[in-house]
């Protein structure tokens, strides 16, 4: 009994280990306040390469991201860590120069580099975690499918590519993005046929549509089959 417990807590400790070691970005959301970020309010990192106007202006901006995110979709229950840096070491050793979103170990994150110190940006990311936030595991990691995630992302994106009135796609690749499995941040037209695809979806439906994928209902039947 004694080796069973102690086989438990090795594979406890080993499992999280080994994902936080091959998944950078959570190790670096965890460990932020280690590895020289500091707080500029509860859950805004930042390191030396911010000034001290652009922390400001950030914490307005997280502000204002986060109100744009739950005037869509409805009242965020993440509570997601930012991190932000200008620094391109960083950006060498993987990360998106715009911004990312990840989960971590005990947590939701969202990165933003150089280019992504906007509202927009910070608004898409965040919608990613809250989407992370309330999916199961399996869920979020078997069943979503990208044009949902990058679609939610883009409704509250409103950089100019993205907005409705400035996107010229055939329906052929709206249907097209409908059926990926993934697609590379460098193909702007998928992120044009998701946010075109996002329109078929009532946004204060999105979260109740995440649970019921939860309760196990095909994301065909809560989302809509590809036409």
């Amino acid at each position: 009994m004694n080796i069973l417990k102690l086989f438990l807590l090795i594979l406890c400790v080993a499992v999280p280990s080994v994902v936080l070691f091959y998944n950078k970005a959570a190790l670096a959301c965890e460990m932020a306040p280690f590895i020289g970020f500091e707080a500029v309010q509860a859950e805004l990192y930042v390191d030396a390469s911010l000034s001290n106007a652009q922390r400001e202006n950030l914490i307005a901006q997280v502000h204002q991201a986060k109100n744009r995110v739950e005037a869509a979709f409805g009242k965020m229950q993440s509570s997601p860590r930012y991190i932000v840096s200008k620094n391109p070491a960083y950006q060498q050793a993987g990360f998106n120069p715009t911004g990312m979103a990840r989960s971590a170990l005990l947590r939701e994150c969202v990165f933003i580099g150089p280019k992504g110190m906007n509202v927009d940006v910070i608004a898409h990311e965040t919608a990613h975690v809250e989407v992370f936030h309330r999916a199961s595991f399996f869920t979020k990691n078997f069943k979503i499918k990208p044009w949902l995630l990058e679609g939610s992302g883009t409704y509250v994106d409103y950089r100019a590519p993205l907005l409705l009135e400035n996107i010229n796609i055939e329906r052929a690749q709206v249907s097209r993005v409908m059926g990926l499995s993934d697609f590379s941040p460098k193909d702007t037209w998928a992120y044009q046929a998701s946010r075109v695809a996002f329109e078929r979806i009532d946004p204060k439906t999105l979260y109740g549509g995440i649970e019921r994928l939860n309760s196990g209902e095909s994301f065909d039947t809560v989302f809509g089959k590809q036409h």
